[in-house]
């Protein structure tokens, strides 16, 4: 009887072993499906974030370059107006000399109205 048990405690302990064997194997084999899966899903992410990455560099690129071109553009305008004021002068202080010379050339006094230094 003895022999018997310990012939069935053997063949308890090898089914026992092999039960185990089997679910270490399935659960490792879960477990590197889930891993590989995990590892692709992380790639792709990371893929998607160096997109938009991308994208954003290249709006914020884009974004300096138009507020650099508009900078340009006011700064051409303000040049534009502060020539035409310089012009202006130029041609006020020409008209100026004009009409001092002519009241030199015939003796009249300016008008109180045309200057406000008398």
């Amino acid at each position: 009887m003895e022999s018997g048990k310990a012939q069935l405690s053997v063949i308890i302990n090898a089914w026992k072993e092999q039960k185990i064997t089997k679910v270490t194997n399935k659960t490792e084999k879960k477990l590197l499906e889930i891993s590989a899966w995990e590892k692709k899903q992380t790639t792709k992410i990371e893929s998607q974030l160096a997109n938009t990455q991308r994208k954003m560099d290249s709006k914020k690129k884009e974004k300096a370059e138009k507020l650099r071109r508009k900078k340009a553009a006011v700064h051409a305008k303000a040049q534009e107006k502060k020539a035409r004021v310089q012009t202006r002068r130029a041609q006020e202080i020409l008209d100026a000399e004009d009409e001092a010379a002519t009241f030199q050339a015939t003796g009249q006094i300016p008008n109180k109205s045309s200057c406000s230094c008398f």
